[in-house]
């Protein structure tokens, strides 16, 4: 029997529509529309059908075939009816969960939460309680995604990774066996055996290497890292093509905004940022080239050089008291 979707809001929260409402990455309409191989008419053909309002997301068309079975002629309930001739009758035993009002909105996505949650198992991944994935990323075996995680859009994560407790996967891809440790990552793609976090950022456009290591407090921005450099702590990398084998040192922040325009920086492969060093760009730094801890770097280094920018402090002793009064 052929079933038809109605695009009919039973309310609206923030300008949308109760069927616009996003469920783990699927309006409420598109689920329906999939779970049930239903066509959306808003005005149904003449003929033995069934019509459906767009308040059950979670249907599924086992489900409804088990309520047409056992259930006679032509009958309505909330939210529906089934047309097959005859006089039509009320039915109030349809159990299903419907989103008649906001405060069934997150009862639907709790639902929605363990269907996700018995996929993935069936596949091979483990998603924790606490943990969300939408129905449109991808999760190969072996994957983990903690408590209190999400992955989110169309993303990838590859097999045997973690998304640890806290961390965010939005549109992007996790190599395999590699670890996110409560970080966000948007539009971005990681290696595999590489690790992130805890509370790395990661914003659009940011490309990281096989065996990298992206460590606590650092923030990547339009930036590609080549395999096997680090940046282990407390940097700034922004529009930037990082070569293989880099050292990042603590508290390094590449410049890439004079206030009018943005510009980028290229380190070569194998060098040594130290740390607290500000490259401003647009600057490049040669294959094997050392910057020296404390530097501002204003000129480009070619391969092999060592640059040390900080000038020589002076002491004066005895002279602390007048500035400690």
């Amino acid at each position: 029997m052929k079933i038809y979707l109605r695009k009919r809001s039973c309310f609206t929260f923030r300008g949308r529509e109760s069927y616009e409402l996003d469920v783990l990455g699927k309006t409420v309409l598109m689920l329906m529309r999939e779970n049930l191989c239903a066509e959306i008419c808003d005005d149904p053909p003449e003929g033995d059908k069934i019509v459906l309002d767009s308040v059950y997301p979670l249907l599924t068309r086992k489900k409804l075939e088990e309520v047409i079975k056992n259930t006679d002629g032509s009958f309505s309930f909330a939210g529906g009816f089934v047309e097959r001739g005859g006089a039509s009758k009320k039915v109030t035993t349809v159990d299903w969960l419907g989103l008649f009002s906001l405060s069934d909105y997150p009862e639907i996505i709790n639902r929605a939460n363990e269907v996700r949650r018995k996929e993935l198992a069936a596949c091979g991944v483990l998603l924790e309680a606490g943990a969300e994935v939408d129905f449109t990323s991808v999760l190969e075996e072996g994957v983990i995604v903690e408590r209190g995680a999400r992955v989110r859009g169309k993303s990838v994560v590859k097999r045997d990774a973690v998304v640890g407790s806290g961390s965010e996967i939005v549109d992007s891809e996790v190599g395999a066996y590699t670890q996110v440790k409560s970080s966000c990552v948007l539009q971005s793609r990681i290696g595999k055996n590489c690790t992130v976090g805890p509370f790395a950022y990661l914003r659009p456009n940011s490309v990281v290497g096989d065996g990298c290591r992206i460590g606590d407090f650092v923030e990547l921005k339009n930036a590609k890292i080549g395999a096997g450099s680090k940046a282990s702590h407390l940097a700034y990398i922004g529009d930037a093509e990082v070569g293989e084998h880099v050292n990042i040192g603590c508290g390094v922040v590449f410049v890439n905004y004079n206030g009018k325009t943005k510009s980028k920086t290229r380190v070569g492969d194998g060098a040594f940022i130290g740390s607290n060093c500000n490259l401003i760009a647009p600057v490049s730094v040669g294959d094997g080239a050392f910057l020296a801890a404390g530097t501002t770097l204003t000129r480009s280094l070619v391969d092999g050089d060592f640059c040390v920018g900080r000038s020589r402090e002076t002491v004066k002793a005895g002279r602390a008291a007048e500035y400690l009064k």
